[in-house]
């Protein structure tokens, strides 16, 4: 048998034996190619892909890369949840009465204000009590969503921020209802007005701490709490609107209730928050 080898390229040629019908033996050529040549380096990028290809240069940051470590959870959270919880369990079983008569109402205008005539010391605390929910509840949602896009600013910050948001927000609306009072004939009923707000503010907070309580132990599911919330302020925006076709007033008024006094002071400051921070 004779093998005939190409150095680099080229088919080689094999002579292997064949029998043929008549059961002599007769030299058959075998073509089979050569691949000795792809052990050889390339010499250029053209060679390997064809005229006219380039090898780009190295990718390089534009700035020095600084490798960092990840450092432990804030602590911060973990105390306000915390407190977010035991809160919200002291408020179910000292109050739990009080709260399955406020649920029982909710959404009935008419059956609403009837708990405003026979409210005693104890759900008046109910409803401070739940008012303290939702600033705690609000404050630490807030501060985790925060803890994102701010990683440098301390939790702890970050809360008392928060909840100092919505106490001015709160100082607003009692100054705004003080003058909207002192300007109208009608003083009971901005007292009506402000015991709806307290009433629907308690029932959103006992409603959507268990939600914000999850975000903040998880981290995720932002979109789900965000959504939520929103709906529970149309629910609001509704039970204010009722109100109002109640006492016969117009959509116009309603409209600019809710601009002055629910909208304009939580717009002016996430406003003024998102521009101080720089977040996009």
């Amino acid at each position: 048998m004779e093998t005939l080898h190409s150095p680099y390229t080229g088919p080689s040629r094999v002579t292997e034996p064949n029998w043929s019908d008549r059961g002599m033996f007769s030299g058959a050529e075998v073509v089979r190619p050569d691949t000795s040549w792809l052990l050889r380096p390339a010499g250029s990028a053209s060679e390997v892909w064809g005229a006219g290809s380039s090898v780009s240069e190295e990718l390089r940051p534009r700035e020095e890369v600084h490798s960092v470590d990840a450092g432990p959870e804030p602590w911060q959270t973990s105390v306000v949840l915390v407190v977010v919880i035991c809160f919200y369990c002291y408020l179910l079983y000292r109050f739990r009465r009080d709260m399955m008569s406020c649920l029982r109402n909710i959404g009935h205008t008419e059956d609403t204000l009837t708990l405003m005539e026979g409210q005693g010391a104890d759900f008046a605390y109910f409803l401070r009590s739940g008012i303290a929910l939702a600033v705690l509840s609000g404050a630490a949602l807030i501060m985790v969503w925060l803890e994102t896009h701010l990683p440098d600013v301390e939790s702890y910050y970050l809360f008392f921020g928060a909840a100092g948001a919505f106490l001015g927000v709160a100082l607003y609306r009692r100054i705004a209802f003080r003058v909207m009072r002192w300007l109208t004939d009608d003083k009971f009923l901005f007292s009506e007005l402000t015991f709806i707000n307290r009433i629907d503010l308690t029932f959103i907070a006992v409603f959507y701490t268990p939600l914000a309580i999850i975000v903040g132990i998880s981290g995720r599911f932002f979109t789900l709490g965000t959504v939520v919330l929103a709906g529970l302020i149309l629910y609001h925006f509704a039970a204010l609107y009722k109100y109002f076709r109640l006492r016969a007033f117009s959509k116009l008024q309603w409209i600019l209730y809710l601009c002055i006094v629910e909208i304009l002071p939580v717009s002016f400051i996430i406003a003024l928050a998102v521009r101080n921070s720089g977040i996009n």
